[in-house]
């Protein structure tokens, strides 16, 4: 007999329990990919799709969405590129979340760009763009990137700013230099001003300087010169004189404003005076009388005086006295000019002299020239008693200036 027809119910019983059987392991050991969700950034409710392979971005395809740079696709809360093969036993669904225009005007130049990120410094950063100290963005870098959004960039360049002398760098994209020193943190006080102006511009160089201004009010003491007078006196001999007064210098107080910048003074300005103590005048007597008197070389003379004696030779012009010079010429101030000229004084070593020219440089000064000629020059600066001859000066006061 044939086996199948003596077995044949119970092989097919067997059979069909064994199917059954691989079926069940290959529902729990390999499972199937039936039906996905496939979420999309706002919507209410996922896209279901049954996919036909791993690959994500057939996910998205079979959902009817298309791929663009800027996009974002997550799977298990991690974004994932669109040739990502979700492993088998994966969940059935992901998270797209499309880019959204960005249009950025960085440094006057426009780009445009979509992004998915959550904010906007994220989506700069996403684009290589990063936002550092100094940079100036239109919108804050957390503002929420939700949709089409217009920002402007400006990054900051490096600013050197002197401040009260001491240098500091910054980086920084103001405009103006008022703009600069509230970022820096630099404030003006009082008098305090910048190079450039604070509405100037910027400078091509980066270059500011703070110039910190103080002023003080300070109180200075100052002489006032005491006068002299001299006083004739016919009964004391023309040379002797006495001092009837001594005199006294004077004190002025000036208030005064000085300026001051970085610390330096730049200024100073007188604004109010007035006199602590009034100067009190030197009065002199001095003789008028003349008396004649014998030198040791028996010269007589009518006054003698410690002098500076210089020499001096030709200069190719006459003297003051319209004569050319010869040994024995004396020449004298202006001032003694007019009242000497024409008498005769003895210099010890050079002999009698007559005052017939001029020294200019002598005003104000005890200080005569005695000529000697070129081929016999000799340079004389000597401390010398000279002898002034008799007779002395018609209308001679007795005193020389």
């Amino acid at each position: 007999m044939d086996i199948f027809q003596k077995y044949g119910s119970q092989i097919a019983i067997a059979l069909v329990s064994a199917g059954l059987i691989c079926l069940v392991l290959a529902f729990f050991i390999f499972p199937q990919i039936t039906t996905a969700n496939v979420w999309v950034e706002g919507a209410s409710q996922p896209v279901t799709i049954v996919p036909a392979t791993r690959i994500i971005a057939n996910w998205l395809l079979a959902a009817g969405i298309r791929i663009f740079p800027g996009d974002s696709i997550s799977y298990s809360g991690i974004e994932v590129q669109s040739s990502f093969e979700i492993p088998d036993g994966g969940e059935m669904q992901i998270f797209f979340q499309p880019g959204v225009p960005v249009f950025l005007l960085m440094d006057g130049k426009p780009m445009q760009f979509s992004s998915s990120a959550q904010t906007i410094g994220e989506a700069l950063w996403d684009q290589g763009i990063k936002v550092k100290e100094g940079d100036e963005l239109s919108v804050p870098a957390n503002t929420a990137l939700e949709q089409s959004t217009n920002v402007e960039l400006r990054t900051g360049k490096l600013i050197r700013v002197v401040n009260g002398g001491v240098e500091t760098e910054i980086y920084s994209a103001a405009d103006t230099v008022e703009g600069l020193l509230i970022v820096a943190g630099f404030e003006l006080q009082g008098m305090d001003f910048t190079r450039p102006a604070e509405n100037e511009p910027v400078p091509y160089d980066g270059r500011v300087e703070v110039v910190r201004v103080s002023e003080e009010n300070l109180v200075e003491t100052s002489a006032i010169p005491y006068s002299s007078e001299r006083i004739p006196d016919p009964e004391m001999a023309v040379g002797e004189q006495k001092i009837l007064q001594t005199g006294q210098n004077g004190e002025r107080i000036t208030s005064v404003r000085v300026r001051y910048e970085n610390g330096k003074e730049v200024a100073r300005e007188s604004e109010t005076e007035w006199i602590s103590k009034q100067p009190i005048s030197q009065k002199t007597v001095y003789g008028t009388r003349v008396v004649i008197r014998t030198s040791p070389e028996g010269l007589n003379y009518w006054l003698t005086k410690q002098v500076r004696v210089l020499s001096y030779r030709d200069t190719g012009n006459p003297t003051a006295s319209g004569i050319w010079p010869y040994y024995g010429v004396i020449a004298v101030s202006p001032e003694w000019y007019s009242i000497l000229k024409g008498t005769s004084i003895y210099v010890p070593g050079y002999g009698v002299g007559t005052v017939l020219d001029v020294c200019p440089g002598c005003s104000g000064e005890s200080w005569i020239d005695v000529f000697i000629p070129t081929e016999d020059y000799v340079p004389w600066n000597k401390n010398l008693t000279i002898y002034f001859l008799a007779p002395a000066p018609e209308n001679f006061s007795g005193d020389l200036p």
